[in-house]
């Protein structure tokens, strides 16, 4: 008798609090949020040959051989793209569309723009 009150008054406490007895772990949905908000590996950049894809801006290390030692990449306008290349005393910008094609120094950049994302393909020249 005294395990049949303690159920029904369990039961009856979650029905009026709206707390679910048998929920998910919280945890269950951490790698699924982690792997979702993973940052493009730019470091695989630095001799300007990869490929990326990116949800907000970037900036990173690049080697000098291209003219400039660091990279910025960043969604401008509807559709656009505009990657930076800057060093001491030196700027070289190019801004491209989806499926445009262009250069920076001695380096190529291919860019294909998605509604949320964009994805940047360099090579050397």
């Amino acid at each position: 008798m005294h395990r049949t009150v303690t159920t029904c008054l369990t039961l009856a406490f979650a029905a009026i609090t709206a707390v679910p007895l048998f929920a998910a772990p919280a945890s269950a949905a951490a790698p699924i949020a982690a792997a979702a908000a993973k940052p493009p590996n730019v470091r695989a950049c630095f001799d300007g040959k990869c490929k990326i894809t990116i949800t907000k801006a970037v900036r990173f290390r690049i080697s000098s051989r291209y003219g400039f030692t660091r990279l910025s990449i960043a969604r401008v306008g509807s559709g656009m793209v505009k990657v930076q290349g800057t060093g001491p005393g030196v700027s070289s910008t190019v801004v491209l569309g989806s499926g445009g094609r262009g250069t920076i120094n001695n380096l190529s950049v291919r860019v294909s723009v998605a509604q949320k994302s964009a994805t940047i393909r360099l090579t050397p020249r």
